[in-house]
């Protein structure tokens, strides 16, 4: 037997239909802010992916040679692809450029729950402003997409790499030993380092300090002048505190982060329970741009992992109508009433294994429809449809536009 790939799943159609929910939420949220969906190719050019992260990051890609030996890749996020769509088409284009996706993306990685090397990913990016403004407009719309979701349990953490740089650049750290030093706080193993610095108790006092406390530790304070107007416009979102918290050790993993960053976290995940995360960004240097740029990723089975584990029911899919025609005769009637339906964009489906009323009707039941509609000889003789209300059993006997009129108030129900 021929079994799936590692890394894959097989959605079923109740999958499917949450997954379509989820989407649709989080599509009209970024509407709602204003937001343009645009799409990119599946797969790039490696170096696209290579040229700031470098080459090793082809152990994490599933890279490979066309038939031209062309170096391809499948993409493993969407930002590096945005930015180049950006360069080639949309420069032009007036400020700010408010962008949306949602795709299948890629990393050969090892597969644990909520994670997968066919995964999708949804998520936003603003290309224009370089403003306090623009930071908490893209960190208000993440907070919006996982509150929209129904998602109780979540922590937004917020911080400013800045604060982070004008630290160890005021203590003589060489460039090329900062990101080591992220890796160590992201991954909560500072302590490895003491033998290498003598300020990791300062170091560590200033990822739990507050707004005034960080301006004590540091003396370019431009950085937290700038996350402080942040907070402070997201108080003009309706968000204070309770909804987030400053947290410096939130660093991101990515090399072209800067500025303002942040991830969203759910509770219920336990150790893999980041489900979003962004921030300021440099990328457009790739292709000789100077732009700023901001975003976010949702990771969209991750996130529907975590309302499944609060058991936050996001929908779930309930045909209208069953249609079950009982004897030939009725065939052309039950015919006319589906078209009449599906015309009307009520969701009608008709019975096909010519199956007696009791097991059609355990099929409807089973399928989840919310109206049976049986249609015999006297149905047939006196132009009316009995309808049969699947969840208490009540039937009823409805005209055409009766029923028409009856279905549209359930369709969207």
């Amino acid at each position: 037997m021929i079994e799936r790939p590692r890394g894959t799943r097989d959605l079923l159609p109740e999958d499917m239909y949450t997954r379509n929910k989820f989407e649709e939420i989080l599509r009209r949220t970024c509407n709602n802010f204003g937001y343009q969906e645009i799409l990119t190719p599946t797969y790039e050019h490696t170096k696209l992916f290579t040229e700031r992260s470098g080459p090793s990051i082809v152990e994490d890609l599933y890279a490979f040679k066309d038939k031209s030996e062309r170096d391809i890749a499948l993409r493993p996020e969407f930002t590096a692809s945005v930015m180049r769509m950006y360069a080639q088409g949309l420069r032009e284009r007036p400020k700010p450029l408010k962008l949306f996706y949602f795709g299948p993306t890629f990393r050969y990685e090892r597969p644990q729950a909520g994670r997968y090397r066919e995964f999708w990913q949804f998520g936003t990016e603003l290309i224009g402003p370089d403003t306090p403004r623009a930071d908490a407009e893209n960190i208000a719309l993440a907070h919006f997409c996982m509150l929209n979701s129904g998602l109780k349990e979540f922590t937004l953490k917020i911080s400013h790499l800045g604060i982070l740089e004008t630290f160890l650049k005021e203590k003589n750290v060489p460039p090329d030993d900062v990101r080591e030093i992220y890796h160590a706080i992201d991954k909560e193993t500072l302590e490895e380092l003491d033998n290498r610095y003598d300020f990791l108790d300062e170091l560590g006092t200033l990822l739990t300090s507050d707004m005034d406390t960080m301006k004590d530790l540091i003396e370019n304070t431009n950085s937290v002048d700038h996350l402080q107007c942040v907070l402070n416009t997201l108080e003009l979102y309706g968000m204070n505190e309770k909804n987030y918290k400053v947290d410096l050790s939130t660093v991101r993993g990515l090399d072209y982060y800067k500025g303002v960053v942040f991830e969203i976290d759910a509770e219920k995940l336990g150790a893999e329970r980041q489900i979003c995360g962004g921030g300021d960004y440099c990328l457009g240097d790739i292709f000789g741009i100077d732009i700023s740029s901001k975003g976010f990723a949702i990771g969209f089975d991750r996130t529907l992992l975590a309302l499944e584990k609060e058991k936050t029911d996001i929908g779930i899919w309930r045909p209208t109508c069953y249609l079950i025609p009982i004897g030939e005769d009725a065939l052309s009637y039950t015919y006319e009433l589906l078209a009449t339906l599906r015309t009307e964009d009520i969701t009608a489906d008709i019975e096909l294994m010519e199956r007696s009323i009791g097991k059609a009707l355990a099929y409807a039941d089973r399928m989840n429809f919310k109206y049976s509609i049986l249609i015999g000889e006297t149905e047939l003789k006196e132009g009316s449809f009995t309808v049969k209300n699947m969840k208490d059993g009540e039937q009823i006997t409805l005209k055409k536009d009766e029923l028409i009129e009856e279905m549209n108030k359930h369709e969207s129900k």
